[in-house]
């Protein structure tokens, strides 16, 4: 059985996709947190920091593969996913790993959005590694833009919507399979792109968002103006590789317990 380190082990994907690795690999979860007192039987935990290196060499001792999910759209984005994952190919290389799994986003080689520039020079850092590798590029995550558009309503009464922007939500679960059944076979190089089943706007997206979430902001539309222009294009989907059937609507159904 292959000992597979998961960074971001307990995060949104990294949560849907160790389950999914255990039937036929040894896990263990790398994380920033301590070791939590109720983790499952036969899971190891590693405690190490992108950010500082601290830890990193002990997580990965032992280790086959390292799938990395660790990530941080949000803040210290580039510290995190660039000089982060430099860090974790050097204690990689170093253990001897012989393949480094990176899940990354559709078209980051096309965008010049911060979170996509920080994801294309992390996959430029795992070309230029030696180590043996797979990257994988998805649309975005259903949690993504949920977590965005609450980020953007604590600053205001106002959510200001770039109805004209184009996204291709994909489920965390249904990458997290595609992951699990993937990586068995090795390092694969770059795969082909994986996208959700619709490509919506923004305004298709923020509408019933807005009506299950309970969240009360009013909506203003904005021109997809700059980068985010390179959205309204549709140069972060790939209509053409639909391979999720979750839709938005029956996310948000799920998630909220309303229908939008």
């Amino acid at each position: 059985m292959t000992r597979i380190l998961v960074t971001g082990g307990a995060g949104g994907l990294g949560s849907k996709l160790v389950p999914r690795l255990r039937a036929g690999h040894n896990v263990r979860i790398g994380s920033s947190r301590p070791k939590p007192d109720d983790l499952a039987s036969g899971l190891e935990w590693a405690q190490g920091d992108l950010l500082t290196g601290e830890g990193l060499a002990e997580s990965v001792a032992g280790i086959e593969t390292i799938v990395h999910c660790a990530s941080s759209p949000f803040k210290k984005t580039w510290e995190a996913d660039v000089e982060g994952t430099k860090r974790l190919l050097d204690a990689a290389k170093a253990a001897g790993v012989g393949h480094f799994y990176f899940i990354s986003i559709v078209g980051v080689d096309r965008m010049t959005l911060p979170y996509y520039k920080a994801k294309y020079a992390a996959e430029q850092a795992i070309e230029a590694s030696g180590i043996p590798f797979t990257i994988l590029r998805a649309t975005q995550f259903h949690t993504l833009l949920d977590a965005f558009m609450r980020q953007r309503f604590k600053r205001g009464p106002f959510l200001f919507v770039p109805g004209a922007a184009k996204f291709q939500l994909i489920d965390t679960s249904e990458v997290a399979a595609h992951m699990a059944e993937t990586v068995k076979d090795g390092p694969s190089g770059r795969l082909p792109d994986i996208g959700g089943p619709d490509v919506l706007t923004g305004a298709e997206i923020a509408k019933p968002w807005l009506k299950v979430s309970g969240v009360r902001v009013i909506r203003v539309p904005v021109p997809a103006l700059g980068p985010i222009g390179q959205l309204a294009k549709g140069l972060g989907c790939c209509p053409e590789n639909k391979f999720g059937v979750i839709t938005w609507a029956q996310w948000l159904e799920k998630t909220y317990g309303r229908s939008s």
